[in-house]
């Protein structure tokens, strides 16, 4: 079977490393995501080519040669032309047909749920609308974030992706259709994890920490006085059975144990592993009760 794969990333790197690996497989080539920065893709080019590989165009000549292109981190839309005449698959990070676009899992973990995971499926015209060839699915505990888990699911991908991609040239692996559709994602960025006048629902703003919890997002955090900190660990008052209360959001209502409780919308949230701009540790004894947090 021949195979090229478009994408950037170190994901798609390993894909060509597993691939490479398998005697089923002949990878013709890498076609780079043109809309990464330069400087990204060059060095990624290299370690292509320090792992064998070769770099490939986007054109007609290179992807009439393949079996299957698949496409991992490639953020490029493709022409219906193509994806019509060829077979695109895709490794989509979240569970389709329910949640398509940009970070998926990150928001199935906003919205509560307990399984986040990826989807290996056909490409058509439509945002991961195609048909599905496979869907690897992983429980997510509710006290581990996205960056505890995200390893895991895409290693389970790099795994296996030998297997499906054989399967679907041999027909062993039947495509199903998505009779069903979802929402489409927006992708998370890094203002994002900024909490603001902590007006939100305690659980609203801990899946928030959950999504976007270092070393894979970057992080939540507040200001105080001017000044940005940094959040390492977060529970929401639910957690520790904290009653509903009235107060202020954002007034800092306890210091105990090396954290502090931030009043949110409808309860609390605990703080600690605290950090300034430079990643100096923060004592909580540094904020007072009655202080406000937000800009």
């Amino acid at each position: 079977m021949k195979v090229i794969i478009l994408g950037t990333g170190d994901i798609a790197l390993e894909v060509l490393r597993k691939l490479q690996d398998d005697v089923r497989i002949n990878v013709l080539g890498v076609i780079c995501d043109a809309s990464v920065k330069y400087e990204a893709n060059e060095q990624y080019q290299q370690q292509i080519m320090a792992a064998g590989g070769k770099i490939l165009e986007f054109r007609e000549e290179n992807l009439t040669q393949a079996d299957i292109i698949f496409a991992c981190e490639y953020r490029k839309a493709i022409a219906k032309d193509y994806v019509e005449r060829y077979l695109f698959l895709n490794c989509h990070a979240g569970i389709l047909p329910k949640y398509r676009g940009f970070s998926a899992n990150p928001w199935a973990i906003m919205n509560g749920e307990s399984e986040v995971g990826y989807t290996i499926h056909r490409m058509d015209e439509k945002l991961d609308n195609g048909d599905i060839c496979y869907i690897g699915k992983f429980t997510i505990q509710r006290q581990e974030t996205y960056a505890d888990v995200h390893e895991k699911i895409f290693q389970d991908m790099v795994a296996r992706i030998g297997d499906i991609l054989y399967g679907v040239y041999r027909g062993k692996i039947k495509l199903q259709k998505q009779e069903t559709t979802g929402v489409y994602c927006s992708r998370f960025n890094a203002q994002m994890g900024d909490l603001g006048d902590f007006s939100e629902n305690a659980e609203y703003m801990y899946n928030l920490f959950r999504c976007m919890a270092k070393p894979h997002g970057t992080g939540v955090y507040f200001y105080y006085k001017g000044k940005r900190y940094n959040v390492g660990a977060m529970i929401p008052g639910n957690d520790l059975q904290l009653e509903d209360y009235l107060g202020i959001p954002g007034k800092v209502v306890n210091c105990a144990d090396g954290a502090i409780w931030v009043k949110t919308r409808d309860n609390v949230v605990v703080l600690s592993e605290l950090t300034d701009e430079d990643g100096e540790h923060i004592p909580v004894e540094y904020f007072k009760i009655g202080n406000k947090f937000g800009k």
